[in-house]
């Protein structure tokens, strides 16, 4: 794509070369060092990645990189580039168009929107507008009325740091009916650190059969930390509306509020590891 030399003077990092569905954290390790041990030397940051993690990377990065000021830019693409009906060069000249804008934080450029790293999830598994934001608007949005903004205050409120440690056991549970509760014991049994509920509506778990409370308040008391967010898209979780999530909340989960699944995860991660 000789066309983006337009936009600045580019430089090339091959990293790794990973099915996205092999990321692991340590991955988010090497390269939120990398980007802190370049951060002066450039006026932004591309990460080409495969799209079925990228939402956990780019909320892992949100929490990574701190008081980041400039824009840290993931992009990739539903058909590979060499195909004729491919969107990844439409992706590519989206990301480093906002790679060299003044925006300051992790994003996501895919199809028509930019999002705010930390909001984004996949919900298409072929459509080219595979992410959608969260509970906020996207920062950019491209329509047949043209473009809409809803661009992020840019305040820094200290010096540019990296935080490259992560605990890995963070485990997340999509709670069902007929789930059984021990899974939280096993959980506990392996090591887990964290647990991030992904529980229903306003943030519901069983409290009859198959009541979860009591694995709850144990795994609590194990040192484990546990936070709630919706299995529904939109709007997220609010533990003091119905009695299931003012009965877990006082068990001591957690309130994940709006926060998707990835962001909750990977925030947990960062926490647990440098409390």
């Amino acid at each position: 794509m000789p066309e983006l030399k337009t936009l600045g003077k580019i430089t090339v990092q091959d990293i790794c070369k990973l099915d996205s569905s092999n990321i692991q954290p340590e991955n988010w390790s090497q390269w939120v060092k990398i980007i802190g041990d370049n951060y002066d030397k450039y006026d932004g940051f591309v990460i080409t990645h495969g799209t079925d993690t990228m939402a956990y990377t780019s909320s892992a990065l949100s929490y990574m990189l701190i008081n980041l000021g400039k824009p840290v830019v993931l992009t990739g693409s539903q058909v590979p580039l060499n195909l004729a009906n491919s969107d990844a060069r439409s992706n590519l000249d989206l990301a480093f168009t906002i790679a060299t804008s003044n925006l300051a934080g992790v994003f996501i450029a895919f199809g028509n929107k930019v999002i705010k790293g930390d909001c984004a999830k996949k919900i298409f598994a072929k459509n080219f507008n595979a992410f959608e934001s969260v509970n906020e608007t996207p920062v950019l949005f491209f329509d047949k009325n043209g473009v809409k903004k809803n661009l992020p205050h840019k305040e820094i409120l200290g010096d540019f740091f990296v935080v490259e440690k992560l605990e890995p056991r963070v485990m997340a549970i999509s709670i069902t009916p007929g789930l059984k509760p021990d899974i939280i014991d096993f959980a506990i049994a392996q090591g887990y650190k964290g647990i991030v509920l992904e529980c229903f509506g306003a943030g519901g778990v069983a409290t009859d059969k198959n009541d979860f409370l009591p694995a709850i308040k144990r795994a609590i008391k194990a040192g484990v930390r546990v936070v709630c967010v919706s299995q529904c898209l939109f709007d997220g979780v609010d533990l003091t509306l119905y009695p299931m999530g003012i009965l877990a909340a006082q068990a001591g989960v957690e309130s994940g509020g709006v926060m998707t699944l990835e962001a909750a995860l990977t925030k947990l991660m960062v926490v647990l590891a440098n409390e």
